[in-house]
């Protein structure tokens, strides 16, 4: 529509007096796309003219005034070139969910559904995950129904009472058929287990 410049909700205006440039993000996950940066070509002689007036001062400061008030008023349509300008450079990359009307990249877009995946998950991305939550509740299961160690900790030792070394555990069985612990270094028996 001539006069009209379409936008949508899902970008950052990150212009400066330099020149233009629109972020572009997906409304879920928040990936995106950044525009190519589009110089200003009044930026660029109100740069030059202000740099000539902090030299010179006089005249030169006066035409950088000039420059500025007329970047302010040409610059709003620019802006709206630039930004349309990126806006069909970019947003073939995202896709409006006719539900709640978000802007979504191809990973949050659910192409069989027509929906973003907040309205239409996707079905085998969802049963991977419960299957992964089935297993954590079934080893959380389990561990709840083992046995641990209650034993006192204070009688526990890390280093060997006979040599002195850090213990660092063999297991042997015994004629009796009882099962002990014995130090790697010395062979001295640490702890007896039935």
């Amino acid at each position: 529509m001539p006069g009209f410049t379409p936008f949508s909700s899902n970008y950052r205006d990150l212009s400066d007096e330099n020149g233009y440039q629109f972020e572009f993000s997906c409304d879920i996950c928040g990936s995106g796309y950044r525009s190519e940066f589009i110089r200003s070509k009044l930026g660029t002689a109100g740069n030059l003219l202000g740099g000539a007036s902090s030299l010179l001062g006089g005249f030169f400061g006066s035409a950088s005034t000039v420059a500025d008030k007329a970047k302010e008023i040409t610059d709003r349509g620019a802006r709206d070139e630039a930004l349309k300008k990126a806006s069909n450079d970019l947003m073939h990359y995202f896709q409006r969910c006719p539900r709640n009307n978000l802007w979504v990249d191809e990973t949050c877009w659910n192409e069989e559904r027509g929906l973003c995946v907040n309205c239409a998950p996707k079905l085998a991305v969802e049963m991977e995950a419960q299957r992964a939550q089935v297993q954590i509740n079934q080893m959380s299961q389990a561990m709840q129904a083992s046995t641990q160690f209650t034993g006192d900790l204070t009688t526990r030792t890390t280093v060997c009472t006979n040599c002195g070394k850090p213990t660092r555990i063999a297991h042997a069985t015994l004629e009796t058929g009882r099962r002990v612990r014995l130090c790697r270094h010395c062979g001295q028996q640490l702890e007896v287990r039935a």
